[in-house]
């Protein structure tokens, strides 16, 4: 399907304007033509019965023929002919469309005289009048599209100044008054940008108070789960004790990664760079991830070619693999598989895959995004996404053909700048 054609709502306007002056002057000109014909018939109409009466009268004098009348016509319309019934009566009629017959008839006592008179109606001074009306037409037209972009344009660059600034607050920017950038003046556009920057400054509210809130939550429950591990740790090795500490862990990573979040939202992360090895610290990342018990011995396969040295945070890094590899072994199927190129990280499983709205929208917090997957809070991929941007790394979310999800990591070149958080 071919692309379509972005239009500017200046070029709109310019256009709008054209035709509706292109309308009005069609309209114009065919009424000034129309009665430019109207009045030459009218003219030689008003001639026509001038002569007649002329003739009649001379002929009633006389007995002469003048002004080229004929006496008892048998070409006289019927018509004409029955409306001078009376002595001294006399009339007009005009016949034809492209050439017009005028006729013209008056009583003098029995004899009935007549004129005839042939004009083409659209003559060398109807045509000229046509061609003035379309050359100031076209002026006219080409002056009003000239008006109407300069009028837009403004309006039209206002826009734009408030699309681009929206783009760029969307995108992560810094938060800019609409009202500021489009300027002071009372009209829909300031009403616009007073609409969404006070729909911008309710959003950002909510999410600070989400923010605050989700901060607060954590750092509250950070001091009784401290204390409950401590507890759970000095229970006996039955069953139930070796559940408390495992639901007592579970809620231990909550907490972190609820607080960890929560230091990506504020900004508050800071990158160290320093240059690695990728695919060797990706191969020590799995076998770290493997010996602390995060995923079973075996289900992570490493294919590292040689991708060289990055530049990037280890530490982050290590977060942001670990977090993919543990995602894919809980949601997905194994063999999960890490491959290394370049500066290209891809953690593929062979489960459902991820549901349209990661594909579309990203991972969101509390938000599993699997097909069929097991159930997760996930913040596993919101911290990854969230330690990928610190870096000034990207990670990309797809369906592999084959079935599984995938997840690549891109780093930034060496000389990139990393984002500033």
């Amino acid at each position: 399907m071919a692309a379509r054609v972005r239009t500017g709502l200046r070029v709109r306007i310019a256009v709008t304007i054209a035709v509706i002056v292109l309308a009005a002057v069609v309209v114009l000109g065919a009424a000034v033509h129309y009665l430019v014909v109207a009045n030459r018939v009218s003219d030689a109409r008003a001639a026509a019965a001038g002569r007649i009466e002329a003739a009649v009268e001379i002929y009633q004098s006389t007995g002469l023929l003048s002004f080229d009348a004929k006496a008892d016509d048998g070409a006289l319309p019927d018509e004409l002919r029955a409306a001078v019934r009376r002595d001294g009566a006399h009339g007009t009629l005009v016949r034809g469309q492209r050439v017009r017959t005028v006729w013209a008839a008056g009583r003098a006592g029995d004899t009935v005289l007549s004129t005839k008179r042939t004009f083409k109606a659209v003559d060398g001074d109807v045509r000229a009048v046509d061609r003035a009306l379309i050359v100031a037409g076209g002026i006219t037209v080409l002056l009003a599209m000239l008006v109407g972009a300069l009028s837009a344009n403004q309006l039209a660059r206002r826009l734009r100044v408030a699309a681009r600034t929206a783009r760029g607050m969307a995108a992560g920017g810094d938060p800019i008054s609409l009202r500021r950038v489009v300027g002071r003046r009372r009209d829909e556009v300031g009403d616009l940008a007073d609409a969404v920057d006070t729909l911008a400054d309710r959003l950002a509210s909510r999410l600070n108070a989400e923010q605050r809130f989700s901060a607060d939550v954590a750092h509250d429950l950070r001091t009784p789960v401290t204390g409950l591990m401590t507890a759970a740790a000095l229970l006996d090795d039955s069953r139930p004790a070796q559940l408390v500490r495992d639901r007592s862990e579970a809620l231990r990573r909550l907490v972190e990664d609820l607080l960890e979040v929560s230091r990506l939202d504020r900004g508050a992360e800071k990158a160290e760079f320093e240059q690695i090895e990728l695919g060797e610290t990706v191969e020590h990342i799995v076998a770290r991830g493997e010996a602390s018990g995060e995923y079973p011995d075996g289900a992570v396969t490493v294919g590292a070619d040689d991708s060289g040295t990055v530049f990037t945070d280890p530490r982050r890094l290590e977060r942001i693999v670990s977090n993919l590899i543990r995602n894919a072994v809980l949601h997905g199927r194994s063999p999960v598989e890490v491959a290394v190129r370049n500066r290209t990280v891809v953690v593929r499983d062979h489960g459902p895959g991820f549901d349209e709205t990661i594909l579309s929208e990203g991972p969101r917090r509390f938000r599993s995004a699997r097909h069929g997957g097991a159930d997760g809070n996930g913040l596993g991929l919101v911290i990854a996404a969230g330690q990928a941007e610190v870096l000034g790394a990207s990670l990309s979310f797809s369906n592999h053909p084959d079935g599984g999800a995938r997840i690549a990591l891109l780093l930034p070149d060496d000389g990139a700048e990393p984002a500033n958080r």
